[in-house]
């Protein structure tokens, strides 16, 4: 039995997972992070004990050697208690759920990553705004129990109007989750209340690229180890099969002083051969592949221009395609055509930069390729000058970009809001909603009981459209 004598809210999930079939067959999962042997609900009420292995999202059970697999991905996670197996945990799919216990703490700190929580005034205080965005703010925040600092992401729920706010806001916790790796952002829990999705990473305290560019040039050593340390970040995502989307300076952060940390997943997508993704133009004007503004095709490529962009700016304190003017800016990245003459660098250095920056494509160095250069294994401060480089003499003046549909870009909350520890933010509403909240709660235990929640399905009465709202910075082609 489970001990339901805690009060709870009711609440509608947004990222609520439903489903009326938790187990289908599976093979045996080929590893896992973590398994044990474990009390598992059952039909009817019974508990057996059953072998529990997880595998990202994927929790397969094996019992009598025959295997079975769940999907938990935005199930509901919350702490129980039984009378007999003591202290587990509940995963919730609308109107079912799977019950476990046992010694679940290794277990649960796994599924943290992979669930969503109710507690989030319960585990975590406020100590300072450090950004703001349309859809939200971003906070830094520390745990109750274990006096760690953390940043949090918040989205209000009553602004994620249209099916694909729904739709992107789900596509990046599940491109969030699968990062652990020292150069891409750390993703650690999400939590959902009636009125906010709370969405938790790692604080970065470093700084962001772009505070360091408007410095002063970066040197080529120092701009080279910025930029093997995004490829490498980039090399990971795209074994992975994803591509970023907007890679920039804002979005290039550092753990500290020479750890460099690529962060904001909100653009980031599966790659699809077929281009049918959420959103297909999308990105940052100044930054973007040129294939990508002409309404074509693209792969993993696009990183790797925009990852060029972001090492021509560090080298030379400009970005090639910069303009007062928006329409220009979007008109000369389309068009690729960039003025080498202001970049100072050795020869191979050149090359480099001109092999990421190929306006075709085909010409262009993956991640992989580009972290096999020669430029890896100099000195890059006994380089002589050159101003011309071997890629540029093999491919020569490519055509300008053929006339495209006319490009209109409309400004957008799924990336996060800007973190600018210089600007003084005001508390508003939704500060103190959140603060008021946390006065109500209970204090803190080790497994608090999360809110128990009566789950009803997120129901969007009208279609899904190729379109976006004002908070969504993406790129967009009509006629």
């Amino acid at each position: 039995m489970i001990d339901n004598s805690n009060n709870v809210k009711i609440c509608n999930f947004l990222l609520q997972s439903n489903r009326t079939s938790l187990w289908t067959p599976s093979s045996k999962p080929v590893d896992s992070s973590i398994s044990g042997c474990f009390h598992v609900s059952h039909k009817l009420g019974v508990f057996r004990e059953t072998s529990l292995f997880l595998q990202g999202q994927n929790l397969y059970k094996c019992r009598n050697h025959k295997w079975k697999v769940c999907d938990i991905g935005n199930s509901q996670l919350e702490m129980v208690k039984h009378n007999v197996f003591g202290e587990g945990c509940k995963l919730g799919f609308g109107q079912n759920h799977i019950e476990i216990y046992g010694k679940i703490e290794e277990l649960l700190d796994k599924l943290k990553k992979q669930c969503i929580q109710s507690n989030f005034t319960q585990k975590y205080s406020i100590l300072k705004l450090m950004g703001q965005g349309t859809y939200g703010k971003v906070y830094r925040v520390k745990n109750k129990s274990n006096q760690k600092e953390f940043a949090v992401k918040t989205f209000e729920k009553s602004l994620l109007i249209l099916p694909s706010d729904k739709i992107a806001l789900a596509k990046e916790l599940e491109i969030a989750r699968l990062f652990e790796h020292p150069n891409l952002m750390q993703y650690y829990e999400s939590f959902e209340s009636e009125q906010f999705i709370f969405v938790v990473f790692e604080l970065l305290l470093g700084g962001n690229l772009r505070q360091e560019i408007k410095k002063s040039r970066l040197s080529e050593k120092r701009a080279f180890s910025n930029i093997r340390q995004l490829l490498v970040a980039l090399d990971h995502m795209h074994n992975l099969g994803v591509l970023h989307r907007d890679i920039k300076p804002e979005n290039i952060m550092f753990r500290n002083s020479d750890e460099l940390v690529l962060t904001d997943f909100g653009l980031a997508d599966h790659y699809r051969k077929d281009g049918q993704y959420l959103f297909t133009n999308c990105g940052t004007p100044g930054y973007c592949a040129p294939e990508l503004l002409q309404n074509k095709l693209y792969d993993f490529k696009v990183d790797v221009y925009s990852a060029g962009i972001v090492l021509f700016q560090m080298l030379t304190g400009q970005n090639p395609f910069d303009s007062d003017d928006y329409n220009k800016r979007v008109k000369l990245n389309k068009q690729g055509l960039i003025d080498w003459s202001i970049v100072n660098v050795s020869g191979d250095a050149l090359d480099f930069l001109q092999s990421l920056l190929a306006r075709n494509p085909f010409h262009r160095l993956t991640a992989a390729q580009a972290l096999n250069h020669k430029i890896f294994n100099q000195d890059h401060g006994r380089f002589q000058r050159s101003g011309v480089s071997n890629t540029l003499v093999s491919t020569g003046s490519q055509l300008s970009s053929p006339n495209t549909k006319q490009l209109q870009i409309i400004p957008s909350p799924l990336q996060s809001p800007k973190i600018n520890s210089l600007h003084q933010f005001e508390f508003d509403e939704l500060d103190n909603l959140i603060l008021e909240q946390s006065k109500k709660d209970k204090s803190l235990v080790n497994y608090p009981m999360l809110e128990r929640k009566q789950n009803q399905q997120f129901q969007f009465n009208y279609k899904l459209q190729h379109r976006t709202t004002k908070s969504e910075v993406l790129l967009f082609f009509q006629e």
